[in-house]
C-alpha cells in the first residue's frame, strides 16, 4: 500500500522549526514526517533520506518491526528476525519445563521443522499512517463539559477505526494520541500472528549477570535472539498452521560484521514505548514523591516472595521466573528514576519553567485570556491527586496482586451493570455483548491464580491499608477490621481464610467448569470474596469515577498547556513516545556517571571471562574459546578482542528494546537492549551528560552464533 506522508501541524502558532544539525537536541525521538528538517548528511549519514524513509517506495523502515512489546528488524528475506533475549523470554518459559529447561540452557532450531510457536506473539509493521486530528476533534472543541468532549473523541476514534478496518481487510488499524487532546495520528499495521522461536541462547547468555547487571555499564550480556516470521501460502496473515510458509518481508537490514569504533555515528528506528516530557511539574512532583517508590517497593516484596516460594521448587522457579524478571526490570528502573529525579532536580526545573511561562502568558494581553488559569487549574487537579496518592495507589494494585479477588470484584461489576437492566432484551443482549470479555477475564484468572502468594499477598496489602494516614483511610478495611477485630498479622490470616476456604475463587478448576455451565449463574452466584469485593467496589468505584472526570478536564487543560508553551518557545515539539515508530540518532561515546568516574563505549570477551563468579554462570565453552583466543573474524582492531556492548548517546526507552543500531550505511551494527542506570531518567528528560544507550554489538551476536551454538545454517542465511 502507498505510505501516506505525515506532517504534524501541532499548532498554528508556531512561530519556526529548527533544521536539526550536527548539534544533539533536548530530545531526540523523531518522527518520520520530522526526518524532512533534518540535514542527514551533516548529522554523520551516508544514505539519502529516501532510503531512509520512502513513502512512496521501499525504504529501511520497511526491515522494522514490532515484536510484542519490544522492536526487532528483519535480517534475511526468509522472515527471519533479531530482537533481544529478554523479549523472547516468556515464549521460552512456556516450553520449558524441569526435563527441558530451555530458560537454562537456551533454545536452537536446527531445521524449520524444529521451530516452535512463540504463543501469543504479534509482530506489526507500519504499513501507513495519516493525521485524524480533525476527525477525531470533529465538534468536541465546541462542548463545555470535559467529560463529553472526552467521550465524544473516544466515539469518534472507534468510529474512524471501524471504518478504517473494514476497509483494509488483513491490516489493524489504530489512532494514537500524539499530543493530548489534540493531535491524533492513524496507523495501519500489518499484522504477524505466526511467530516462531529460532534460536535464544542460554540465560547465562542472554542475561549474562542477571539482575545485578540489569540497568547498568559497564555490560557483557548476549541480550540477543532469534525469531521467525509465517504467513499463509497467499502470503496473508494467518495464525499458527503446518502449511504456513516464511515471511518475504520488502526489505531486510544488512548485517555488518565489522562493526563500529569510538564516535562512530549511528542511529535507531524502533518503537519507544511512553515517555512524559511534556507534562506538567506537578505530574513530576507526583512520580517522585509516590507513583516511583510505591511501585518499586510493592515490586520488591513481590520478587522476594515468589523466590521464598520457589526455593528448592524448580517448577515454581520456571512458572515464576518471566514475572521475576518483568517485576525486577521495572524496579530498578525505578530507582533508577528515583535517583535521576535527585541529582537532576528535575521537578524544580519544571516548576521554574511553568513559573516563567505563566509570566509570560500574563503579561500578553492576546494569551491571557485564554491561557491564564490553564497551569494554575493544572495544579489544583494535581493537588488533590498527591493528597490522596496513598489510597488511591493502594486503589490500583491491590487486585492486580490478588488474581482471586480481581475475579471476584470484576463479577461483581458485572452483575451490578446486569441488575440494572429491566427489559428481558437488554440484558440478553448484555451477556451476548460481554460474555467475551467475560472469558478473556476467566482465561486469565485460571492461568495466573496461586493460592500460595495470593495468601501473603492479601495479608500485606490489607495491613498496608490500616497503617494508611487520616486523609487516606479505606472505609470499606477499617470497618471489617472493626467488626472481625483484625489488629495482628494472625487475626487478618484467620479472617482470609474464613474468606477464601469458603469462596469459589479459590478453586480455578471450577470457576472453569461452572462458567462453562451457565455464565450468568456463575456471575449472580453469592460469594464470600465476592462480598468483599462489592464492599471495596462501592468505595473504588466512586473514586475511578472521579478519576475519569478528573482526566477528562485534564486533557483539555494540556491540549491548552502545549499551545502555550509552544508559542512561548517558538518552536515545534516532539510528542511522547507511544509505541509508534520513531527515529534517533548519535553517536558511540563513553560518559563520566560519577565523579571520577569514566567509562569507555566497549566491552569485551575479556571483562565477560573476569567476571565469573557465584552471579555470574560462564559456559565452558565460551571459556574454551576465549583460552584458545578463538575469536573468528570478529576482533575489533583497536581493543585487540571480541567486542560485547556498546555504549552511545542516543535517545531511548522502554519499546526500543530490539531495535537495530545501525551504522552510516544502514547497516546492522549492534541490537538495543538497555540504558545506564542514570538514563533510566529518559522517561522524563533527555540530556548529554547522563543519557547512554546499550546494545550487544553485532560481532558478539555472530560469535556466539557461529562458535558457540554453531549454527551456520543461521549464519549462511544472514549472508555470512
Amino acid at each position: 500500500m502507498k505510505r501516506l506522508v505525515l506532517f504534524l501541524l501541532v499548532s498554528a502558532t508556531y512561530l519556526s522549526i529548527t533544521s536539526h544539525t550536527t548539534k544533539k537536541h533536548d530530545e531526540g525521538m523523531f518522527l518520520l514526517s520530522d526526518l524532512r528538517n533534518i540535514d542527514l548528511k551533516k548529522i554523520g549519514m551516508n544514505i539519502s533520506p529516501e532510503e531512509l524513509f520512502n513513502p512512496n517506495g521501499t525504504s529501511l523502515i520497511d526491515a522494522i518491526v514490532r515484536v510484542g512489546g519490544c522492536t526487532g528488524s528483519f535480517i534475511s528475506k526468509e522472515g527471519l528476525i533479531v530482537t533481544n533475549h529478554h523479549c523472547a523470554f516468556s515464549f521460552v518459559q512456556a516450553i520449558s519445563s524441569e526435563k527441558d529447561n530451555y530458560i537454562r540452557k537456551g533454545f536452537l532450531a536446527n531445521t524449520r521443522n524444529e521451530e516452535v510457536l512463540a504463543k501469543g506473539l504479534v509482530c506489526k509493521i507500519t504499513a501507513s499512517y495519516a493525521d485524524v486530528s480533525a476527525q477525531v476533534l470533529a465538534g468536541a472543541n465546541e462542548l463545555k463539559d470535559p467529560t463529553k468532549r472526552t467521550q465524544l473523541i473516544a466515539q469518534n476514534i472507534k468510529k474512524i477505526t471501524d471504518l478504517e478496518n473494514s476497509q483494509n481487510q488483513g491490516l489493524q488499524c489504530e489512532i494514537s494520541e500524539m499530543f493530548t487532546g489534540r493531535t491524533y495520528v492513524l496507523f495501519r499495521y500489518k499484522m504477524l500472528k505466526d511467530v516462531r522461536l529460532v534460536y535464544v541462547p542460554a540465560r547465562s547468555i542472554g542475561e549474562y549477570g542477571g539482575e545485578r547487571d540489569n540497568w547498568v555499564w559497564p555490560r557483557h550480556s548476549g541480550d540477543f535472539a532469534f525469531l521467525r516470521a509465517y504467513v499463509a501460502p497467499d502470503g496473508s496473515a494467518a495464525e499458527y498452521n503446518v502449511n504456513n510458509v516464511p515471511y518475504t518481508p520488502s526489505k531486510i537490514l544488512k548485517v555488518n560484521p565489522k562493526g563500529v569504533k569510538e564516535n562512530d555515528f549511528v542511529f535507531v528506528l524502533g518503537y519507544p514505548g511512553r515517555t512524559y516530557r511534556h507534562q506538567p511539574s506537578k505530574f513530576f512532583a507526583y512520580h517522585e514523591q509516590f507513583y516511583l517508590k510505591y511501585i518499586s517497593e510493592l515490586y520488591d516484596w513481590q520478587i522476594s516472595k515468589m523466590q521464598d516460594l520457589s526455593k528448592g521448587n524448580e517448577a515454581l522457579a520456571i512458572k515464576y521466573a518471566g514475572k521475576e524478571k518483568s517485576l525486577a526490570n521495572v524496579t530498578k528502573n525505578f530507582k533508577g528514576k528515583l535517583q535521576g529525579f535527585k541529582r537532576t532536580k528535575l521537578t524544580a526545573q519544571k516548576e521554574q519553567e511553568e513559573n516563567e511561562l505563566q509570566q509570560f502568558i500574563m503579561t500578553n494581553p492576546s494569551l491571557k485570556d485564554q491561557y491564564a488559569n490553564v497551569i494554575p487549574r493544572i495544579n489544583e487537579l494535581y493537588t488533590d491527586i498527591i493528597k490522596h496518592a496513598p489510597r488511591n495507589l493502594w486503589y490500583d494494585f491491590f487486585y492486580s496482586v490478588n488474581a482471586g479477588l480481581q475475579l471476584a470484584a470484576a463479577m461483581d461489576n458485572f452483575a451490578n451493570s446486569y441488575s440494572q437492566l429491566t427489559v428481558d432484551a437488554d440484558k440478553k443482549a448484555f451477556m451476548e455483548k460481554q460474555l467475551p470479555r467475560l472469558k478473556q477475564i476467566i482465561g486469565r484468572y485460571t492461568t495466573s491464580y496461586d493460592a500460595l502468594f495470593e495468601k501473603d499477598a492479601f495479608n500485606k496489602l490489607v495491613a498496608d491499608a490500616m497503617n494508611l494516614n487520616s486523609e487516606n483511610r479505606i472505609t470499606a478495611i477499617d470497618e471489617l477490621a472493626k467488626k472481625h477485630k483484625l489488629n495482628t498479622p494472625e487475626s487478618i490470616e484467620k479472617y482470609r481464610q474464613t474468606l477464601y476456604n469458603k469462596s469459589i475463587y479459590s478453586n480455578p478448576t471450577k470457576v472453569g467448569e461452572m462458567f462453562d455451565k451457565d455464565p450468568l449463574k456463575f456471575m449472580l452466584m453469592k460469594d464470600p470474596l465476592k462480598e468483599f469485593a462489592s464492599l471495596l467496589n462501592k468505595e473504588m468505584n466512586p473514586a475511578d469515577e472521579l478519576d475519569r472526570q478528573r482526566e477528562s478536564e485534564m486533557n483539555l487543560l494540556m491540549a491548552k498547556y502545549v499551545d502555550a508553551k509552544s508559542i512561548w518557545k517558538s518552536k515545534q515539539f516532539i510528542p511522547d513516545a507511544n509505541g509508534t515508530l520513531r527515529f534517533t540518532y548519535g553517536y558511540v561515546k563513553g560518559y563520566s556517571p560519577n565523579d571520577g568516574e569514566y567509562n569507555k563505549p566497549f566491552t569485551t570477551l575479556r571483562g565477560v571471562i573476569e567476571k565469573e563468579g557465584p552471579e555470574y554462570e560462564l559456559l565452558d565453552e565460551i571459556k574454551q574459546l576465549y583460552a584458545a583466543n578463538d575469536l573468528g573474524s570478529f576482533m575489533h582492531p583497536d581493543l585487540g578482542d571480541l567486542p560485547v556492548n556498546i555504549l552511545y548517546n542516543l535517545d531511548t526507552t522502554g519499546g526500543n528494546s530490539g531495535s537495530p543500531v545501525m551504522d552510516k550505511n544502514g547497516d546492522l551494527i549492534a541490537v538495543n537492549f538497555d540504558r545506564a542506570y542514570t538514563a533510566t531518567i529518559n522517561d522524563y528528560a533527555w540530556n548529554e551528560s547522563y543519557s547512554r544507550s546499550v546494545a550487544v554489538d553485532i560481532r558478539y551476536v555472530l560469535w556466539v552464533v557461529q562458535k558457540v551454538a554453531k549454527a551456520d545454517n543461521l549464519m549462511k542465511e544472514m549472508g555470512l
